[in-house]
């Protein structure tokens, strides 16, 4: 599958046949049933991050994304899961851990059973919202609900142009100006 991994590639044997992959975070990042479910990185192997040194090297490993407050029910479960400092949305497991491959195996076991704690939504960005609509033959209207979609398709509703601020400090200014000068 990737061309991007060398010492992790076999992890991608013990993942479903159903999972996708994707370049991200420096690594490649596999999806299942649309959930970000595993994050394998070999780039680089620092100790620190934004001035403070951590015990082990922060992106050579596996990142498991996910939400913020699952993640204590993972670690009870999987206590040497680590919170990543770059990284609060997933926990990571260093690949320079004595027991690796079997702690790996055992956390891929349980997203293998298909176990709802792993796993994060990803939001798409707008540019990619516009490039899978283009693509996409069958549109239908969502604007409104509606039982049966019988109608000609309408088009959406684009959202009112938002004014720019006035500067608010020269106005301010001034009225200070106006206000001294009448006080005195």
């Amino acid at each position: 599958m990737s061309q991007d991994l060398q010492h992790l590639l076999w992890i991608e044997e013990l993942l479903p046949p159903t999972v996708e992959q994707k370049r991200m975070w420096g690594g490649v990042g596999y999806y299942l049933n649309e959930k970000l479910i595993l994050v394998l990185t070999e780039d680089s192997k620092t100790t620190e991050y934004r001035g403070r040194a951590y015990p082990f090297e922060l992106w050579y490993g596996a990142f498991f994304p996910i939400e913020k407050i699952k993640q204590s029910a993972v670690c009870a479960k999987f206590p040497f899961l680590e919170n990543h400092p770059g990284r609060k949305e997933a926990l990571y497991l260093p690949a320079e851990n004595e027991d690796f491959e079997s702690l790996m195996k055992s956390v891929i076991r349980e997203i293998n059973k298909g176990n709802p704690l792993f796993g994060l939504m990803i939001k798409e960005t707008n540019p990619q919202k516009q490039a899978r609509r283009q693509h996409s033959n069958d549109e239908v209207d969502t604007s409104r609900p509606s039982l049966f979609n019988t109608g000609p398709l309408k088009k959406p509703i684009s959202k009112p142009v938002k004014k720019p601020k006035a500067n608010k400090k020269s106005e301010n200014a001034m009225m200070m100006e106006i206000l001294k000068s009448r006080s005195k």
